[in-house]
């Protein structure tokens, strides 16, 4: 069995087309060559062509064929950075709550701005208490830090319920500042709330090494490897599994696609078939594998805190 701790539902309805044109704009100014107009514009059009799946039909039929059990929905709060969405927080979780409810594939985490105010925490409470979602996500590239004092009363509300808090952590869209998003961001936080577990979303990816030091040392952060399939394209998976393994993180080491950032990648078969590779290349032992694509992340959603909690 596999479980996925890191995916999204794929449409714009939930993602500003600002934010995937800075992922666009940082591909074409990576490039070996310049774009013409036209050749610029259909880049853009094909990153427009992963928020295509607003039903997760595509997501649920690609969780099948790589053997993905169940996927956690992250909702993202972009409605203070992007003020169109200002409104929209409390329906884009209901939209959320639809999907869910119509298979058992997917697990919510519910997202909220933490400049929102009372309104936002009321919000989250009334996510988990009343909607079924089962953590919170937070996006400190949208201008806060996930330590910042204002997220006290929502980590209180997740100490108190066993709940999860999965974090972007590492770089994200040129259309918004990559500050917040260090992994040295989250320490306070998680010294201060030590039965909240905290997942970095993407482990820091090009800030590996800071992100495993924190996991090695605190014993409630997690790391996610979604966001690692680059890394795999450029041939620093292994050695990057290896530096974990190493410092003998298999137990806080979670699988996670990030889907649909990654469909550029392939299927998520593919990227399943990649992971599992690590136990044939012996860089992951059969258990570690366990442990990484299930074993982990059942522990922190179905711990005895959140059975006691309900």
């Amino acid at each position: 069995m596999i479980l996925d701790c890191h995916s999204h539902i794929a449409s714009f309805k939930y993602f500003p087309v600002e934010f995937f044109r800075g992922w666009s704009d940082t591909i074409k100014r990576t490039l070996p060559y310049s774009l013409s107009d036209s050749q610029s514009r259909k880049l853009d059009l094909l990153f427009d062509g992963l928020m295509d799946d607003s039903e997760c039909e595509r997501l649920s039929m690609e969780m099948d064929e790589a053997g993905i059990t169940k996927s956690i929905l992250l909702v993202i709060d972009f409605g203070i950075t992007y003020k169109k969405y200002q409104d929209d927080i409390e329906e884009i979780h209901k939209c959320h709550v639809e999907i869910m409810s119509k298979t058992d594939k997917f697990i919510g985490f519910s997202g909220v701005d933490p400049r929102r105010g009372k309104e936002g925490i009321d919000l989250f409470e009334k996510a988990v208490t009343k909607w079924g979602f089962k953590g919170l996500k937070l996006y400190p590239p949208c201008g806060y830090s996930p330590s910042d004092s204002l997220l006290d009363p929502y980590y209180e509300i997740c100490s108190s319920m066993g709940l999860p808090v999965l974090v972007h952590i590492g770089p994200t869209s040129a259309a918004l500042p990559f500050r917040f998003s260090q992994p040295i961001e989250l320490d306070s936080a998680a010294h201060r709330f030590p039965k909240v577990n905290f997942i970095m979303g993407h482990a820091g990816v090009t800030q590996y090494q800071e992100a495993a030091l924190l996991a090695q040392y605190r014993p409630n952060i997690y790391l996610d490897i979604s966001g690692f399939q680059g890394e795999l394209n450029h041939g620093q998976f292994s050695k990057i599994m290896k530096w974990n393994i190493s410092k003998g993180l298999s137990k806080r080491v979670l699988f996670g696609t990030d889907w649909p950032i990654h469909r550029f990648f392939g299927r998520q078969k593919k990227w399943v078939e990649a992971v599992k590779d690590l136990e044939r290349q012996h860089i992951l032992s059969k258990q570690d594998l366990e442990n990484i694509m299930f074993n982990n992340l059942h522990q922190i959603l179905f711990s005895e805190a959140q059975h006691g909690a309900k």
